[in-house]
């Protein structure tokens, strides 16, 4: 939890009468309790039935509309890998324009439960003050643990009693991981394997990237003749990324690319992109709001595994790029939305626009929508293999096609209606809180 965490106070709740019938006790002082409206935006706290246990002083309802209390969290990535959680107090009803904010982070190796923990720690601190008038505040405990190094407390005698922490990394931050798998059956088997590496630095001044990644995907299928169809999929990049911070609004950096793709028909590719970006908003509410605008242009080299379409071996071309992304997280829902425009200078014919966007909004009590998704005006295709491709590698989708547009989307509404209560927590025949698991 960190040093923060220790020195502050920690408040226990005791609901007392745990001998009494659930029934009893989920009566008890029932009106008096703050309608809490529990909104995640973020990684880290998906399990409601968690929080509902450590924070059982409030009634949790499903529905912002009947809510007193509004809490919302968000959360950014941080430097260091970690998550910087913004959790956001908004008093509604009797309780309009009591609006507060707590922040808690946690490194890049902070497992699920002690995200969790930590969220539950910084939201129950919050909660004092709104219920502090109440009849609950009576059931309310407060304790303090000491730090190991405060005097009178006998621990940390070698250590000093304040000052900063040395970092011997220089803010660096390196990850490495690897997965692969493997299914099949008697006539078909698919394997895949994929490792990644990455170094990150970040500091308010500059922002240092730098990973790679590498992809092996082999399918093979024994079709209606008995011969058996065998196609490899190979894909490596590597990534760099250098920003420097300009204020409060601006800052300038440069992208840098290297990597090979069967599937894109290049055997090598390169592209050096510097540029410029522009927000709207204060870069320090992007948990909560950003408008960005962000230019890049820079030259790119490939050399193809097959002749193209263009009758092009290799080439080294000046591409341009604008991106246009609106992201918002408010009471209301999320709204994201991004679009991007790249070209090539010796070609105005030559270029792509992509749409994408997500979004999922609460209209009115009880009822929400949902969609996602992207499209992409293709006229770039520069790599298309002048050889075409075969009906397994059309099939299996081992090489990209030529083709005009791409699309994808999701959608979808809810409504709930019923009990506008949500305090009871029963796990029986659903498993704990581990989440769900996939096959």
């Amino acid at each position: 939890m960190g040093r923060e965490s220790i020195m502050a106070a920690l408040v226990l709740v005791s609901m007392g009468g745990l001998a009494a019938p659930a029934e009893a006790a989920a009566q008890q002082d029932v009106d008096d309790r703050i309608d809490l409206f529990f909104d995640c935006q973020a990684p880290g706290c998906g399990d409601l039935d968690y929080f509902r246990r450590e924070i059982p002083f409030v009634s949790w309802v499903r529905d912002r509309e009947v809510a007193r209390l509004h809490v919302l969290i968000r959360s950014e990535q941080t430097g260091g890998g970690g998550r910087q959680y913004r959790i956001s107090f908004i008093g509604l009803g009797t309780l309009d324009g009591r609006d507060s904010e707590m922040v808690v982070s946690l490194p890049g190796d902070a497992t699920v439960d002690e995200e969790r923990a930590a969220i539950a720690h910084r939201v129950t601190l919050g909660l004092v003050p709104y219920v502090q008038d109440t009849q609950t505040a009576d059931r309310l405990r407060v304790l303090y643990s000491a730090p190991a190094d405060e005097p009178g407390t006998g621990h940390g005698a070698d250590e000093p009693a304040s000052g900063e922490a040395r970092d011997p990394w220089d803010f660096w931050v390196f990850r490495i991981g690897a997965n692969g798998f493997l299914n099949g059956q008697a006539t078909s088997s698919t394997s895949n394997l994929f490792g990644n590496l990455s170094a990150d630095r970040t500091t308010e001044a500059w922002k240092l990237s730098l990973g790679g990644n590498y992809n092996r995907s082999i399918q093979r299928f024994q079709i209606s003749d008995g011969s058996t169809v065998r196609e490899t999929r190979q894909d490596w990049g590597t990534e760099g990324l250098a920003v420097r911070s300009l204020g409060r609004r601006w800052a300038m950096g440069v992208r840098m690319d290297l990597g090979s793709s069967t599937f894109l028909n290049q055997d090598l590719r390169w592209s050096v992109k510097p540029g410029v970006e522009f927000n709207l908003f204060p870069y320090d509410e992007s948990s909560a709001r950003s408008l960005t605008f962000q230019y890049l242009i820079g030259p790119s080299h490939f050399d193809y595994t097959e002749q193209t379409i263009f009758l092009k071996n290799r080439e080294t071309l000046v591409q341009q790029s604008l991106t246009a992304r609106l992201a918002l997280v408010q009471p209301w829902g999320r709204w994201t939305t991004a679009l991007t425009g790249e070209q090539y200078l010796h070609d105005a014919s030559k270029y792509s626009v992509t749409l994408s966007g997500n979004f999922n909004i609460r209209l009115f009590r009880g009822f929400s929508i949902r969609m996602g998704g992207n499209y992409s005006w293709i006229r770039d295709q520069l790599f298309v293999s002048a050889g075409g491709a075969t009906d397994e590698q059309i099939l299996l989708q081992q090489r990209q096609l030529e083709t005009s547009y791409r699309y994808f989307t999701s959608f979808g509404i809810e409504y709930r209606f019923g009990s506008i209560f949500n305090n009871v927590v029963n796990p029986r025949f659903g498993g704990g809180g581990g989440g769900p698991m996939f096959f």
